[in-house]
């Protein structure tokens, strides 16, 4: 995954069909941002977390994965990160979930 070495924004979220509500939340990154004069991030996950931790699971999906990084970096993100969703990496504390993925 692709190490960002300056202060950021973050949103965590899968973010599938990116509707208002997800519009929202992303418009509040970015105008955080501007503000700060830093970068704005958005993490996402592939394959969705569900279809890992419960295989048997309909998940019907509303857009591809690269349709959905297309619409996030539309609205001006500056990164969208893709973590894929593993089962050893939904065992991580939240503490090493943040030094791993966003310190």
């Amino acid at each position: 995954m692709k190490k960002i070495s300056y202060p950021t924004v973050v949103t965590i979220g899968i973010f599938d069909g990116v509707h208002k509500g997800h519009q929202k939340i992303l418009k509040r990154v970015l105008d955080e941002a501007r503000k700060r004069c830093l970068k704005s991030v958005v993490v996402t996950f592939d394959p969705h977390p569900v279809r890992v931790l419960s295989p048997g699971a309909q998940i019907p999906l509303l857009m591809s994965l690269d349709h959905r990084v297309r619409l996030i970096k539309k609205m001006g993100v500056d990164y969208c990160i893709v973590k894929k969703f593993t089962k050893e990496f939904s065992k991580l504390s939240p503490e090493e979930f943040i030094r791993g993925l966003l310190v």
